[in-house]
C-alpha cells in the first residue's frame, strides 16, 4: 500500500465530502483524507462575529493528517484552492505535489497586468462598487449575501430552487461562508504564488466564469505551473462532473509519480 496521502480540501459552502466522487473516479492508490475547514460537519459551527482567515482553515486541515511522515499530495477546489497555499507552507517537505480545480483568487487577478478586461471588472466590481458583500458585516453570510453567492457560482435562481432543507444548512454556515470569500479579496499569500519546487497542475473548466478562468490561468502562469482546461466543464464541477475531474486528477498524479 502505498505511503502517501491525497490531502483533499473542500470549497466555500460545500463539505467534506466534496472531492469524494472525484477520487473514486480518479482511483487513487494513494490514502485519501477528506478534511473539513473550520466551521463544517463535524467541527463546531464559527459564530456570527468570529474572524476566521485562511491560515487558521489551514491549520484546521493539516491537523486531520496523521503525524506518519507520509508525503502528502494536496488537492483543493475554489476557497479550497487558497488554503491550499497555506498548507505547502505548513507541511513543508512533505508537500509532494498540489492540484487544484479552479482556485478563487481575486486578489491575485486584480493586482496582476494582462488580465482578461472583462473578468478584472468583475472583480473590480465586488472590490468596490459592491463593497457590501465584502465588507458589512451585519448583512455578510445572510439571507441576501447567500442568494447572491450561490446564483453567482451557479445560475440565477439557484438558491431559489435549492430545497429548504439544504439552503437551511448553508444558513448555519453564511458566516463563515462570508469570511472565506473575504480572504478570497484580501488574503496576501495569493500574492507569492506557488513554488517552483511543489509539482503542481491547475485545472479549469471552460464552462465557468471569466473571472474564474482569468484566476486559474493568472495564479498558474505567475507559478509556471501546468495549467488543464476541461471542456464543457464549470466551476462546481467536482460536486457536479466528478468523472471527468476525477480523471485529471489521477493524470496529475501519474505525471508526478513518472
Amino acid at each position: 500500500m502505498s505511503r502517501e496521502h491525497v490531502l483533499c480540501i473542500h470549497s466555500t459552502g460545500t463539505t467534506s465530502s466534496l472531492w469524494a466522487p472525484a477520487v473514486e473516479a480518479a482511483k487513487l492508490s494513494q490514502r485519501a483524507l477528506f478534511a473539513a475547514n473550520l466551521g463544517y460537519p463535524p467541527a463546531p459551527l464559527v459564530q456570527r462575529g468570529t474572524e476566521v482567515t485562511a491560515l487558521d482553515d489551514a491549520r484546521q486541515v493539516i491537523s486531520q493528517v496523521p503525524d506518519d511522515g507520509a508525503r502528502v499530495h494536496v488537492v483543493a477546489h475554489s476557497y479550497g484552492g487558497l488554503v491550499a497555499l497555506h498548507v505547502l507552507d505548513l507541511l513543508g517537505p512533505r508537500v509532494a505535489s498540489l492540484f487544484i480545480y479552479e482556485p478563487v483568487v481575486f486578489r491575485l487577478m486584480v493586482s496582476s497586468t494582462g488580465v482578461d478586461a472583462e473578468a478584472l471588472a468583475q472583480g473590480n466590481a465586488f472590490m468596490n462598487e459592491d463593497s457590501w458583500f465584502l465588507r458589512d458585516s451585519q448583512r455578510g453570510g445572510g439571507e441576501e449575501w447567500l442568494e447572491r453567492f450561490i446564483d453567482y457560482w451557479n445560475r440565477p435562481g439557484s438558491w431559489q430552487r435549492m430545497p429548504e432543507p439544504l439552503r437551511a444548512a448553508t444558513r448555519a454556515v453564511g458566516w463563515k461562508m462570508f469570511q472565506e470569500v473575504r480572504a478570497c479579496f484580501y488574503d496576501e499569500r495569493q500574492l507569492a504564488g506557488l513554488s517552483r519546487e511543489v509539482p503542481a497542475t491547475i485545472a479549469l473548466g471552460t464552462d465557468t466564469t471569466r473571472a474564474s478562468l482569468a484566476m486559474s490561468r493568472t495564479l498558474a502562469a505567475s507559478a509556471g505551473v501546468r495549467l488543464v482546461e476541461l471542456p464543457g466543464l464549470s466551476h462546481m464541477a467536482p460536486l457536479t462532473k466528478p468523472g471527468p475531474v476525477g480523471e485529471a486528477l489521477a493524470a496529475h498524479l501519474h505525471q508526478v509519480a513518472g
